[in-house]
């Protein structure tokens, strides 16, 4: 899939723009960020952004197009089963080391915020990656950060304490401290 570029000013035409289109010039706007900075984030929403791309080629007038469903009041909305605490998103955060086992990732993330105060206030969170032959490891990730430019930023902090850090996608399995 390829992004194509687009110039949003900002002036009247975004101003005078209908809700929609505000907020599809607002992912536009993202859309082209991420892709100029290779934000690791789009491959978690490369088959979405096809299948837009392939619609909208199309012109589906909105006879044709799909319902969209409303979304259920809040309040009736169950809370998350604590299983289900793996969340895909589209914020930024930063990978700090790998793990064999969760509570090595735990003790790893609680030695690290004592080694860098800069990562006082984040949340941690591990996601799984298979790494074929040499097994699977448990990533540490922190984070959230609202771009991958802050995410960055963060990462020059821990990597002139000579650690290592790459700026990845905030998702994953929020980590619980050790017992």
């Amino acid at each position: 899939m390829a992004l194509g570029a687009c110039s949003v000013t900002g002036g009247q035409a975004g101003r005078d723009a209908s809700p929609g289109a505000q907020q599809a010039l607002r992912l536009a706007a993202s859309l082209s960020e991420a892709a100029r900075v290779d934000d690791p984030v789009l491959a978690h929403v490369t088959d979405e952004m096809d299948a837009l791309e392939a619609a909208l080629a199309r012109g589906v007038p909105l006879a044709e197009a799909p319902p969209v469903e409303e979304e259920p009041s809040l309040a009736l909305v169950p809370a998350p089963d604590a299983r289900q605490q793996s969340l895909l998103s589209l914020m930024h955060g930063i990978h700090l080391a790998s793990y064999r086992e969760e509570r090595h990732v735990a003790e790893g993330w609680r030695a690290l915020q004592g080694q860098h105060a800069s990562l006082s206030g984040l949340q941690a969170r591990h996601v799984p990656a298979d790494l074929g032959e040499r097994g699977v490891y448990l990533r540490l990730v922190a984070g959230p950060f609202d771009n991958a430019q802050d995410a960055a930023t963060a990462c020059r902090v821990i990597q002139a304490a000579q650690n290592w850090c790459a700026v990845t996608a905030f998702d994953g399995t929020p980590v619980h401290s050790p017992q």
